[in-house]
């Protein structure tokens, strides 16, 4: 039995061929060739409605003889656009062709090219602006590629959303003002002031155009019909002629009255340019619009961006976008070349074609050649298209764009957001889309500096209570340390610290050293482990701070900041004259909490007039039996227990057991000091507590008989005293009274570190 084969395979698994075979599979393939025809017809109807439009709109006034020039130009984007981008493209139905939101940009470099040549004859001008616009679509295609192949297509999501919709705003607005000039049609010259727009005769010619646009508006609301704009294109120019004739008016009568335009002095839309041509070119008017292409280029990376993402959806697949950015950018490399401005992926044709079954390669072919054809039949059929249906197309594209950017997004984005969205769109109304996109990221720039200076940049604030240190000391110590807990302030902060987070700072402590709950503060600690950057206006923030601090006789401690930050504060320090008085700069948090205790009790020890060295070492001047009555509060059994503990010394850097040895044993600390670390593969030690004399250590493991999750290093030369688990047990059953008594301090002594640390993670969650 003949096994069948499916006809979209091809004879081989190469994707060549299974490409091939389903373009046979397209023609070959009723339900699949005639939505793609439909398709094909629909979307070259609006494209070319569009071309002809955008032709209109960017060769009116001075540049209207040569209007014919300029509609053949963009019919050719149409087609070569149309063809290249989706041949090329990872989705061989992707729609493509000069975009309705670049015309007002267009519109403005053909404007401005004709101000800067003055009294240049009108063909001069003519050419100089079709080479700007070829020059402008190599150089953004160049562009597009260069942001494709290097990957940063991501970073336009960088742009502030405000700065992109009051750019596409104003896009929607010079649109509108657009079509009112290509409606007007030689009128146009007139309309120089809303005044002389509103006059009689020109409303009349408007009114038409305004019409149309609404009625596509809201009958776009109320039908769901997917051809409806080809459709009411139609209508229109069928209601026109209707009218008309029913007058009894001719095509002259109504060329003479502007209701249609004058029919073209050549037969055919090529060639564009001549060589002689181009010895007309002003090449100074051309280098004028450089700033125009840099915002073009920007625009067109925005608008193939978001487009892309709106592709993926319609089409349920993933797409590239940098794949898609160099397709597009080669493309208009090539199309600036033959005399076809720039063009691109556009979603709204997209969406039409696939709606309507058109998802083939093939679908592109037919649209090729429905444009080919347009322009091989010359501009002769264009005398009989109604400037009305052209100007009230770019209307109703113009305020579609309002509606979306301005209208819909006034309940999604807050009053500042808002207020930068209508401020672009006055700018570029006013006086042009460069200059609103500058306003834009201005008052974008200065918007998001309030905002960021608005949020907290104190990640935890805590007094000396809250924190638990990570050293183990004295019951007599840290009972002096938990009485002066208020003389301590610690503040972690985050984020980037500039003028404006660090002002908010300032005035934060500031309101904290002149209240009346300020307390007996001494030190203020500032930890920047969690900061990121630090610019110069926060720097002398924090030169006004260290003034402060020597006023009202505090210590500034400066902690755990970057080598850049500490070398700048300490810098700053030195030069006020406060470094190693008022200012202590450390390179940890740790070190300057434990400096701050020690600071503390050497203060405390002062005041009682009791010479000596904070944290003083109980062994030094005392036995062991002494320093253990001293912890159980019991001479007595102190004296049972201490035969049952063994002495250990060890010089600096000596271990005294390590991570993952058997928990066979706890240490009472006499002199000296024990860092607990972490052993991590590859990466140094980790220390994460430091015990000193009269601390006990090594318990935990003993009482779970688990193997030592930590490591313990001797920071200095030390005598401890070892309980093992054989002495510890012998202790139990010997002297269970005395034993009661040493267990009882052990689980005290592990629930105040719990309760501290207790205390530091409510802290640390405020």
């Amino acid at each position: 039995m003949t096994q069948a084969t499916d006809p979209l395979a091809g004879d081989s698994k190469t994707p060549k061929n299974r490409a091939f075979a389903s373009f046979i599979n397209s023609l070959t393939s009723p339900n699949i060739l005639l939505p793609n025809l439909m398709a094909a017809l629909i979307l070259g109807v609006l494209n070319i409605a569009t071309a002809l439009a955008i032709g209109t709109l960017i060769f009116s006034g001075p540049l209207a003889p040569y209007q014919t020039m300029g509609i053949g130009l963009f019919l050719i984007s149409t087609l070569v656009g149309g063809v290249l981008v989706p041949a090329a493209s990872g989705y061989k139905a992707i729609a493509s062709g000069p975009r309705s939101g670049q015309a007002p940009i267009f519109a403005a470099m053909a404007a401005s090219v004709v101000v800067v040549m003055g009294e240049a004859p009108a063909e001069n001008m003519a050419v100089t602006v079709v080479v700007t616009l070829l020059i402008a679509t190599v150089l953004i295609g160049v562009f597009l590629f260069v942001v494709g192949f290097a990957k940063i297509g991501a970073m336009v999501r960088y742009i502030p959303f405000p700065v992109m919709g009051g750019t596409f705003a104003g896009l929607g607005f010079l649109l509108i003002k657009g079509g009112i000039l290509v409606a007007l049609g030689r009128d146009a010259v007139r309309a120089t002031t809303p005044g002389h727009v509103l006059s009689a005769d020109l409303l009349i010619q408007l009114l038409p155009a305004a019409g149309f646009a609404m009625a596509v508006l809201v009958l776009e609301r109320v039908i769901k019909y997917k051809h409806l704009i080809p459709v009411l294109i139609a209508l229109s120019i069928c209601s026109f002629y209707v009218v008309l004739f029913s007058l009894g008016e001719t095509m002259q009568s109504a060329i003479a009255a502007n209701w249609l335009p004058q029919p073209s002095q050549t037969g055919s839309f090529l060639p564009i340019l001549t060589s002689d041509q181009i010895a007309l070119v002003d090449w100074t008017a051309v280098a004028s619009q450089t700033g125009a292409i840099v915002v073009l280029g920007l625009l067109c990376v925005i608008m193939l961006l978001i487009d892309v993402s709106g592709f993926e959806i319609q089409i349920n697949r993933d797409l590239d976008p940098d794949y898609e950015l160099k397709v597009a950018g080669v493309s208009n490399i090539i199309g600036g070349l033959i005399f076809s401005p720039l063009a691109c992926q556009s979603n709204s044709g997209t969406t039409i074609a696939v709606q309507m079954g058109g998802t083939r390669f093939v679908m592109i072919l037919f649209y090729g050649a429905l444009v080919a054809g347009v322009i091989w039949i010359g501009p002769a059929p264009i005398a009989y298209m109604p400037p009305f249906v052209l100007g009230g197309f770019l209307m109703y594209i113009g305020i579609k764009a309002l509606i979306r950017w301005v209208w819909n997004a006034r309940h999604r984005l807050p009053l500042g957001d808002m207020l930068v969205v209508l401020s672009i769109l006055c700018v570029v109304g006013g006086f042009g889309i460069l200059q609103g996109v500058g306003v834009g990221i201005g008052l974008a720039t200065v918007l998001f500096v309030h905002r960021y200076s608005q949020l907290s940049i104190i990640k935890t604030r805590m007094s000396g209570s809250e924190y638990m240190a990570n050293i183990d000391r004295s019951i007599e110590d840290q009972a002096c340390l938990d009485a002066h807990a208020k003389s301590l302030q610690l503040f972690i902060l985050q984020g980037y610290l500039f003028f404006g987070s660090s002002t908010r700072l300032l005035e934060q402590i500031k309101t904290m050293l002149d209240g009346p709950n300020r307390g007996p503060l001494a030190y203020l600690l500032m930890d920047f482990r969690h900061v990121d950057a630090i610019d110069t206006s926060a720097a002398n923030c924090f030169a006004k701070l260290m003034q402060w601090c020597k006023r009202d006789g505090l210590t500034l401690v400066l902690t755990g900041g970057s080598a850049d930050m500490t070398e700048r504060l300490t810098q700053l320090a030195h030069d006020l004259g406060v470094y190693g008085t008022t200012v202590q700069i450390f390179h940890d948090l740790e070190e300057g909490v434990g400096w701050c205790h020690d600071e503390i009790l050497k203060q405390t020890a002062k005041d009682k007039d009791a010479p000596g060295q904070t944290s003083k070492d109980p062994g030094a001047d005392a036995g062991f039996e002494h320093v253990l009555a001293e912890l159980l509060g019991n001479a007595k059994a102190a004296a049972r227990i201490s035969p049952f503990f063994q002495r250990v010394e060890l010089v600096k850097d000596q271990r005294l057991f390590t991570q993952g040895d058997p928990g066979d044993a706890l240490y009472l600390i006499l002199q000296g000091s024990i860092s607990i670390v972490l052993d991590v593969p590859g990466k140094p030690a980790l220390t994460v507590r430091t015990m000193r004399a009269g601390a006990i250590l090594g318990e935990m493991a003993l009482y779970t008989k688990e193997p030592r999750s930590a490591s313990a290093v001797a920071r200095q030369n030390c005598v401890l005293y070892r309980l093992d688990r054989e002495g510890y047990e012998t202790l139990q059953q010997t002297y269970p009274r005395a034993f009661g008594l040493f267990h009882s301090y052990v689980v005290r002594l592990m629930a105040e570190r719990l309760g501290r640390a207790n205390r530091a993670i409510l802290a640390l969650s405020r």
